[in-house]
């Protein structure tokens, strides 16, 4: 099953949404604190969507609640974005890849060879 990067009408899923958050964002903003995580090669988006919809914790070393920080940085995107339902599925699926292990101690969607570990 092919999941999309966007909807009937050519917007950016929710999902997509939350899957760029952990690959760019966070990445860039651990380039901006100095972590320097340029390199690292995040799974690619159907993964990401096979191992949600699949719902097994994928990395058990990863594997935790949504860190305060992602719940912070989801506060500041309502203020600017509402909180309708797009943004509250947003969320919901960037909280379900910290609890299923895809999201790495730096808050960066994790690679396919950490998927497995």
């Amino acid at each position: 099953m092919s999941i999309s990067a966007t909807d009937a009408n050519g917007k950016f899923t929710a999902e997509y949404a939350a899957y760029t958050k952990l690959v760019i964002a966070n990445r860039l903003q651990n380039q901006v604190n100095g972590n320097g995580y340029g390199n690292k090669k995040s799974i690619n988006f159907e993964q990401f969507m096979e191992a949600i919809r699949k719902g097994q914790v994928v990395n058990h070393n990863y594997a935790r609640p949504v860190s305060l920080e992602e719940v912070r940085n989801n506060q500041i995107y309502e203020q600017n974005n509402g909180a309708d339902s797009f943004t509250r599925q947003r969320f919901f699926t960037i909280a379900r890849a910290y609890e299923l292990g895809l999201v790495d101690s730096n808050g960066i969607l994790v690679s396919s060879v950490e998927m497995k570990a």
